[in-house]
């Protein structure tokens, strides 16, 4: 009977401790995440982001297209807890109507690009799902773009040496449909100095736009340097009342 009394009693304890852990157990979610909606676009200048002014660019302006391919990079912002474990991205469409998880990475990262091949002119949204340690999650907002055909670029050619005080660039239209082109041109520092608009009421191929004789005293274009250059397309959807975008591959070419 002795015996019989030190089981019970062992039983007792492990179900004492069991529940003592259980109490402890970790059953709060992470702080939802915040994905960031496309802002705007390289070019675009300035805008206001939690009472401060912020230039946009390819590093903060949210969900966009990239010049690689037919894919859509997402980003949101720092994550906030400590105990983080991984990240689940799920996506839906307006031809994929059900969302799916199309990756799970750590939950070390601020960023995510969606490499699939994705469809022109359809509007692909986003959101994640964040795990901490102990299984617990929290999902984000719902973010959105869509993306257009690329220009094809046809002079600078990669690698050309140029004359700055006579360059045109030029290119071909990305499809047959409305919108503007802006062309972009970054320094060595990937400082933007120079962008122009296109529009295309009245234009045929190839499309040109001259680049301007800049005069900057700070960072003057001098023999050597080396410049690079994308064209960014933009189309109005009316529905969603935002820009659809792309972008072209990038180029760069050395001043004379």
């Amino acid at each position: 009977m002795k015996y019989i009394g030190y089981i019970i009693l062992a039983l007792f304890l492990l179900s004492a401790c069991a529940g003592e852990d259980e109490s402890y157990k970790d059953t709060v979610p992470p702080t939802q995440p915040v994905l960031i909606p496309h802002l705007g676009d390289a070019g675009d200048g300035t805008i206001e982001i939690d009472g401060f002014q912020v230039e946009l660019t390819d590093d903060n302006n949210g969900i966009d297209t990239v010049p690689e391919g037919h894919m859509m990079r997402l980003m949101w912002e720092p994550l906030i807890d400590n105990d983080l474990s991984h990240i689940k991205i799920y996506r839906f469409s307006d031809i994929e109507a059900d969302s799916v998880v199309i990756d799970e990475i750590q939950a070390n990262q601020n960023s995510y690009l969606d490499e699939e091949d994705l469809v022109e002119r359809i509007w692909y949204s986003y959101y994640i799902e964040l795990f901490d340690s102990s299984g617990n999650s929290t999902i984000s907002d719902t973010v959105s773009y869509a993306l257009l055909a690329k220009p094809y670029l046809l002079s600078p050619n990669d690698g050309d040496f140029v004359d700055i005080t006579d360059l045109n660039f030029v290119w071909n239209s990305a499809d047959d449909r409305s919108g503007f082109y802006r062309v972009l041109v970054w320094n060595e520092e990937n400082k933007l100095i120079w962008n122009g608009d296109l529009d295309l009421a009245m234009e045929d191929d190839p499309l040109t736009l001259p680049f301007p004789i800049l005069v900057d005293e700070e960072n003057p274009i001098e023999s050597g340097d080396v410049l690079r250059w994308r064209v960014d397309y933009f189309d109005w959807d009316e529905q969603h009342q935002m820009y659809m975008g792309s972008e072209s591959p990038e180029r760069i070419f050395y001043v004379q």
